[in-house]
């Protein structure tokens, strides 16, 4: 058997990890914040989503930003307590590609100590704003002590994702990459007549009409082992649209708020899918875990 394969995922098992971006509608880089009011809040989607996991007995991995983490430090704790997977978004959703390797650098550290003092426990995990990461700025998610990231997403397409280069990574798994003890897991997307689509949550769980996405997923289901949502506290809030600044353009608006009161049931939707497939549910780090321990396992033996 291959290297590739022996570090792999388990044989013959399907892994589903849901995460959660933990920022407020005002970190969207869509608008411009100095002009958004932070008063109106819409994290109360975080406890909607909480709901939902409890309900379905489920465990998540959550990116927060440190600046929240004061604010949500009693849920915080609490999910950490329960088995979740707190990771780090970083400061205050500034894009990585606008900052320098050094002041991002700064900006992992910030975050990632804020976190760790909240929730009492080691921050492993990193997902970078909007996906806006190259292989420089990766190296400083590594530098600052995070065991995993996720912000790889195969969707060029997007004006503010970033392209991050694997060479040197060994590929343990379609979407995962392994480079010593660190793993980059991939955001989900479907190649689809040569083209890259998102099936991963997000505004396009919103705003993609419930049949086509199920058709899409199902699709990326038949094809690959490991399935990745992502989605934010805006989404599932059940909070009014706040006061959007002054020249917020009608798409902006649309694509904002557009759906959201259908996302818990497509959540739902999703969960059930992906059971009936035979996909098992974990979080990054517990997957980072047992693929740690499967190389030690083929070490040990040769």
């Amino acid at each position: 058997m291959s290297p590739q394969a022996t570090s792999g995922l388990p044989p013959g098992r399907s892994y589903a990890v849901l995460t959660m971006d933990v920022e407020d509608w005002y970190h969207l880089d869509y608008f411009a914040r100095d002009r958004c009011d932070p008063a109106h809040s819409l994290l109360d989607g975080l406890e909607t989503y909480r709901g939902i996991l409890t309900a379905q007995g489920l465990e998540s991995s959550f990116f927060v930003l440190g600046e929240l983490a004061d604010r949500l430090a009693t849920v915080l704790r609490e999910l950490a307590e329960a088995g979740h997977d707190v990771g780090s978004h970083g400061w205050d959703h500034r894009r990585p590609l606008t900052m320098s390797p050094a002041q991002l650098g700064e900006d992992l550290r910030r975050s990632k100590r804020e976190l760790e003092d909240t929730i009492q426990r080691p921050v492993l995990g990193y997902r970078a704003p909007c996906f806006s990461l190259d292989r420089a700025r990766l190296e400083e998610v590594r530098a600052a002590g995070h065991a995993y990231d996720s912000s790889r997403i195969d969707f060029g397409a997007h004006p503010l994702y970033g392209t991050l280069d694997m060479q040197g990574f060994e590929p343990v798994q379609d979407g995962v990459f392994r480079q010593g003890a660190f793993v980059e897991f991939e955001v989900s997307t479907l190649k689809l007549f040569g083209k890259r689509v998102p099936v991963s949550g997000g505004g396009y769980l919103r705003l993609i009409p419930w049949p086509l996405m199920r058709g899409l997923i199902g699709r990326y289901l038949a094809l690959h082992r490991l399935y990745v949502l992502y989605i934010h506290p805006f989404e599932l809030s059940l909070g009014a649209v706040p006061p959007l600044p002054s020249g917020t353009g009608r798409l902006t608006r649309y694509r904002f708020s557009a759906g959201r009161a259908k996302v818990g049931d497509r959540l739902q939707r999703l969960i059930a899918l992906l059971r009936h497939r035979g996909f098992e549910f974990t979080t990054f780090a517990r997957l980072r875990a047992g693929l740690a321990a499967t190389a030690a396992e083929i070490i040990q033996g040769t």
